[in-house]
């Protein structure tokens, strides 16, 4: 069969035209280090590859969820901190206040000392982080307030007036903030809500360690308040007595009460401390997770950098090779030179 130059320049231009379309993919391979740069160039990799995306955006959203709760556990442990130090430093006035060798005038002095320490804790509990109050639940105000008789309230209700387990005191005590990092979230097929099993808790509402409702034993004849505010204040006004009113015998029951109620907020800090530890395993855990879903990524749609750059770099040769000989393959015309 006869050659022409029509067929030899022919097939020069498609070959070199295909040497350019191998160098094109192969220089978006070197630069993104994909294997494909559409979806229907690898449909079945392209699949993979976004099943793999999407587990890795669950994963990043229950990092951040993470972090935003270890955040507020931190925030919320070092307030209760400040709460647990005043309540200490309470402690050890009321137990100077007890000593028998205090004289009136040293009374009122520690009982005005305990006021300073009820101001204290009133300030610490209201600790706003973020627009957000720390042992206010999902209340955007602050929580904790006195009323008209100067009695400590939460969210506007007086906590004396509240018997735990009822109705409204478990809506208070359950009035906390969730966030989803991945067991599972369910919803409750009658109201629709969000099963709180399914996702974790990470606020504390601060009636749940500053006490609620009356005590009506300490003290024979009187309704005590057990929240440790109000409780202070009682303490304060028993040493503000003079010596004839003055009842040690009262005031070593009020202190017996407000040594039980203090250690709820123990047991809240150990709480958190518990809370804190599990979100450190959720996060190492999605940390493996994380690692194991981009090594997989790598294998469905990454290259093989070394090899991808000689292949690279071959075709680069060959296509510069083509072009070399092109000069011979294809006469030069005047017309080549004419604009």
């Amino acid at each position: 069969m006869r050659i022409t130059y029509r067929m030899m320049t022919s097939k020069y231009s498609t070959n070199l035209n295909s040497l350019s379309s191998d160098l094109d993919k192969l220089n978006t391979q070197v630069a993104t280090g994909r294997k494909y740069a559409k979806t229907s160039e690898d449909v079945s990799s392209a699949v993979r590859g976004y099943q793999i995306r999407r587990n890795l955006a669950k994963v990043s959203g229950y990092q951040d969820n993470i972090q935003h709760a270890e955040g507020f556990l931190t925030n919320s442990e070092s307030t209760l901190g400040q709460i647990e130090s005043s309540l200490a430093e309470a402690t050890d006035k009321i137990l100077q206040g007890m000593n028998g060798t205090q004289s009136e005038g040293d009374r009122k002095i520690i009982a005005t000392e305990l006021r300073t320490i009820q101001s204290q804790m009133l300030e610490t509990m209201n600790t706003e982080v973020t627009g957000m109050y720390l042992f206010g639940g999902t209340n955007n105000q602050k929580p904790f307030s006195l009323g008209a008789d100067g009695k400590l309230q939460y969210n506007d209700v007086n906590l004396d007036s509240l018997v735990k387990g009822s109705a409204e005191a478990d809506k208070l005590e359950n009035d906390s903030m969730y966030v989803d990092i991945g067991l599972g979230v369910k919803f409750d097929d009658t109201t629709g809500e969000v099963d709180r099993n399914s996702v974790f808790n990470y606020s504390f509402p601060g009636l749940s360690f500053m006490g609620m409702g009356t005590n009506t034993e300490a003290v024979p004849g009187e309704a005590v308040s057990n929240n440790l505010y109000d409780l202070l204040g009682r303490i304060a006004t028993e040493f503000e007595k003079a010596d004839g009113d003055y009842s040690f015998d009262k005031v070593d029951k009020l202190y017996g009460l407000y040594k039980d109620n203090s250690l709820k907020a123990y047991q809240t800090t150990t709480e958190i401390g518990a809370k804190s530890q599990y979100l450190e395993f959720m996060t190492n855990r999605y940390e493996t997770q994380n690692f194991n879903l981009e090594e997989r990524q790598t294998q469905v749609e990454g290259v093989d950098a070394a090899y991808t750059y000689i292949a690279f770099q071959s075709q680069k040769v060959a296509y510069q090779a083509a072009l070399q000989m092109g000069s011979s393959v294809v006469q030069q015309s005047v017309f080549d030179y004419m604009s």
